[in-house]
């Protein structure tokens, strides 16, 4: 009965709420189903206690299989081949900058404090990276759509969005391979590398026995029961195994896009379930949230604080790099400032691990992070894209742009 309330919850967010939001007051929906679900929690009202939130372990796996998807599913290849490739090197620009500063900081603050050995500190550090580079298209779309224009700049934001989340899923899988705790039962321990083959082995067997069941079938009811058997057999076995649920996920979503002969068909369908699965998730999420000021106050600060450099120096960095400073200016960073169901999706992950290492401390930079940057990620988005010319040049190869 609770998952169903939740359910109809999220779809009438998805439904009403987003849309009237991002029209009249450019904010990205979102932080106020945190709000809700941690006033719904053990914290205040324990209207979802612990009990019930054990009863949804299965939902939060799901879910975060599907946003894991509905990732991958922006990755079809034949747009991606027509994209110059300049666009892709500021991406990666952008997010390895942004990667290990957080990153570093975090392993500086954690080791240096004493809090955690510098070994282990790395897991942590390592997740609160990831979660640091992961960043929502939801903003520029809204800015997009606000002034009526899609031009380069928005196809950059796209990109870079796209990039974040490929570098964020794989750094996040890459960790938990690294510190996956032993298996007993088995006769030898695999190696972080054999770790990480089996969960992309997960997503591409799901994603192969999808396309081979699915045929030419048309009919939306099944193609729905279809992705959704691919996304629970996928990360079922990822949990099974102890590993992320986010790249066999994402694994599945890209070979959906690339070899169902029903591409729009299914998008429309991932779409529309992401939608009211992200609000669920928010409300999921933000029940499970246990906030500590005082031993998360300095990390959840320096998180933010060097996010925000991150995002921007590397935007910056990245242009400069590429030669387009003058095209793109230093500002368009800041429009990748919005976090988005990715973050609340790589840290509630990271909660659900075994492997966890001051989990509560990673999930809340987390959850404060989506808190604060849904309220102006469109604005600064609008006003990056309004700055930005209508038509952009890119320069030839002959002069570095490729």
């Amino acid at each position: 009965m609770l998952l169903i309330l939740l359910a109809v919850l999220g779809y009438l967010a998805a439904r009403f709420a987003v849309d009237w939001l991002a029209r009249h007051a450019l904010v990205v929906s979102g932080a106020e189903y945190l709000v809700l679900g941690l006033l719904l929690g053990p914290r205040a009202t324990a209207l979802i206690g612990e009990t019930q939130l054990e009863a949804l372990a299965p939902f939060f796996t799901l879910a975060l299989g599907w946003m894991g998807a509905a990732v991958g599913f922006r990755f079809w290849l034949p747009v991606l081949t027509r994209t110059p490739g300049l666009l892709y090197r500021m991406a990666f620009i952008q997010s390895l900058f942004t990667a290990v500063l957080v990153g570093g900081f975090a392993w500086l603050y954690l080791a240096g404090a004493g809090l955690l050995s510098p070994v282990r500190a790395a897991l942590p550090a390592a997740v609160m990276a990831a979660i640091a580079v992961a960043s929502s298209l939801t903003g520029a779309r809204i800015a997009a759509k606000s002034l009526g224009r899609r031009n380069l700049a928005v196809r950059q934001l796209e990109v870079a969005a796209g990039i974040d989340a490929l570098v964020a899923v794989v750094m996040i899988a890459v960790a938990l391979a690294i510190f996956h705790q032993p298996i007993g039962a088995l006769v030898r321990e695999p190696t972080p590398t054999e770790w990480l083959v089996i969960a992309m082995a997960v997503g591409l067997v799901g994603g192969w026995l999808f396309h081979l069941f699915l045929g030419d079938e048309r009919s939306p009811d099944r193609l729905f029961i279809a992705v959704s058997g691919a996304v629970i057999l996928t990360t079922g076995a990822a949990n099974y195994v102890g590993m992320s649920a986010l790249l066999p996920g994402f694994l599945l979503g890209a070979i959906l896009v690339n070899t169902t002969r029903q591409r729009d068909l299914v998008g429309e369908l991932v779409d529309k379930v992401d939608r009211p699965l992200y609000f669920l998730m928010l409300v999921s999420a933000g029940a499970l949230w246990t906030p500590s000021a005082s031993d998360v106050f300095v990390p959840v600060l320096g998180f933010l604080a060097f996010r925000l450099v991150g995002k921007v120096g590397g935007g910056f960095l990245a242009a400069k790099a590429n030669g387009v400073a003058e095209v793109f200016g230093g500002r368009w960073g800041f429009a990748l400032m919005g976090q988005g169901g990715l973050a609340i999706a790589l840290g509630l992950d990271y909660l659900l691990s075994p492997t966890a290492i001051l989990a509560d401390m990673v999930f809340t930079a987390a959850l404060c992070s989506v808190l604060l940057t849904d309220i102006f990620s469109a604005r600064l988005a609008r006003g990056v894209v309004a700055s930005l010319p209508e038509v952009i040049a890119l320069p030839t190869p002959a002069e570095g742009g490729g």
